[in-house]
């Protein structure tokens, strides 16, 4: 009788544990996209406004208007793939896939090459082994199309 207990309470034990660990992912979850939401919103403020867009302090400010429109949109799609990368909502491989079009494009090239210094600082800075990896396959990406090889 009391080894049936034991085994019931230890699986009752192992099914609060699954449901923390599950109910502290979707915690993280829900704190990402909230994050990424409003970095969203504030880049739509000024995709058009190139007078709040100063505020960034971005290399895109050098730019004529319209390319520098083009290049914070870059950014909305690779800080995209970045979550969906890190929430392992995409996998290396789709990732490359979509990267290798993005690359592509002028546009694409001329974002990452612009911004890659900055990325690499903060994949250093960041504890996220994901993010790290994350800016390693876009450098990679990057450094395939440049050469001619993507």
């Amino acid at each position: 009788m009391a080894l049936m207990s034991l085994i019931i309470s230890a699986a009752a034990l192992a099914g609060v544990l699954v449901s923390l660990v599950y109910q502290s992912r979707q915690t993280r979850i829900s704190q990402e996209a909230s994050i990424r939401e409003t970095h969203r919103e504030l880049l739509m403020l000024s995709l058009n406004d190139p007078v709040l867009r100063a505020c960034w302090g971005s290399p895109s400010n050098e730019l004529p208007n319209d390319q520098a429109r083009q290049v914070m949109f870059a950014n909305l799609i690779v800080n995209w793939w970045q979550t969906q990368y890190v929430l392992k909502e995409v996998s290396e491989a789709e990732l490359a896939i979509s990267l290798t079009t993005f690359f592509r494009g002028e546009i694409g090239r001329t974002y990452w090459n612009r911004v890659r210094p900055s990325w690499g600082r903060v994949a250093e800075a960041a504890h996220s082994k994901r993010k790290k990896r994350f800016v390693a396959i876009v450098d990679e990406q990057y450094r395939l199309a440049v050469s001619g090889s993507g």
